[in-house]
């Protein structure tokens, strides 16, 4: 059974980067880019814009975009094709044993010594009246956003909502009024109890955040033209034309859970300054990484410290086996 250097898993941000530091690296790579599922819960299908990443500006669905103009470089450099096997499908198990991994996909099995996981995370929807259908024709739009480091000047001059109960949510509209001067922020804790610090409490009282913690019943608007804001169980009306769902994220992990990885109390994996996971030879790169800024430069530059790390170990066993000889 052959047996690869390196795969990656996942095409996102980080797998795009993976894949290309190793072929570059002249490391032989074999590199999952999913299905039909695995990219309808991916965030980069759902992300449409990229405002704050140089080159993106003008490309739709930009991560999408970039993984498809790196399948086709690196596919069309004489040097570079031979190094890569790119597999359309997702990884469905992955199993350790001794010093290399074997990953099933479909009804085929590889072999790989080191894999680099970058499944990636999806944003938290927040329930409207129950449901999270409502959801996305506004997230689609841009009306419901996720990142402020992403998205915040787009809320510029507007009055926001913020949905969500946790500390984070709370800091996140305080920032939003500190960092844009917004005419009105409101916090939606949709009907849940705030759990906010007492600091940003204050802070919220001193910018006249108003906190609501009555369930959302609807939002206001046509998906297809612009939302209006949001109606409460009381049918009081909030009405601002973009919000920020500050909710969490499901963290894509299952792969590795069994391997008895470490995790924080957030579930995303907790790795050494090489991205090295607590199982030998795992590395993870991107938005399932502990302790990092959810961001495509951020995924690029951990993605590369990985890949040239296990290209450190490789040459490194290269030069013991010249040595041996």
């Amino acid at each position: 059974m052959k047996e690869y250097p390196i795969a990656i898993i996942g095409a996102g941000a980080a797998g795009q980067m993976a894949a290309l530091r190793s072929v570059l690296n002249n490391i032989e790579t074999l590199w999952f880019l999913g299905d039909g599922q695995s990219s309808r819960r991916s965030r980069a299908t759902w992300v449409e814009s990229v405002d704050n990443i140089p080159g993106m500006f003008d490309k739709k669905r930009p991560i999408n975009s970039t993984t498809k103009e790196v399948i086709k470089f690196i596919e069309s450099e004489e040097n570079l094709s031979p190094l890569i096997k790119a597999v359309k499908g997702s990884v469905t198990k992955i199993e350790k044993k001794e010093n290399h991994f074997i990953l099933s996909c479909k009804d085929e099995t590889y072999h790989a010594q080191h894999v680099v996981l970058c499944t990636g995370t999806m944003d938290v929807q927040p329930l409207i009246n129950g449901e999270i259908d409502p959801v996305f024709p506004y997230a689609n739009r841009g009306d419901i956003l996720y990142c402020i480091r992403c998205d915040g000047h787009k809320v510029m001059g507007k009055a926001v909502s913020v949905i969500g109960h946790s500390d984070s949510a709370a800091w996140v509209s305080v920032l939003l009024k500190e960092r844009y001067d917004l005419p009105e922020v409101y916090l939606l804790t949709n009907g849940k109890t705030i759990e906010a610090s007492e600091e940003v409490h204050q802070l919220m009282q001193n910018y006249q955040i108003k906190i609501y913690e009555e369930p959302i019943l609807s939002i206001l608007g046509d998906p297809k033209k612009e939302m209006e804001g949001f109606e409460l169980n009381s049918g009081e009306k909030i009405l601002t034309p973009k919000a920020f769902a500050v909710l969490g994220s499901i963290v894509y992990n299952d792969l590795v859970k069994p391997l008895g990885v470490a995790v924080d109390e957030r579930d995303h994996l907790i790795t050494n300054k090489h991205f090295e996971t607590s199982v030998p030879g795992l590395y993870a790169a991107g938005d399932l990484v502990s302790g990092k800024k959810k961001q495509v430069y951020t995924a690029w530059d951990m993605a590369v410290d990985a890949v040239d790390n296990i290209d450190l170990k490789l040459r490194r066993e290269k030069r013991k086996q010249m040595k041996g000889k």
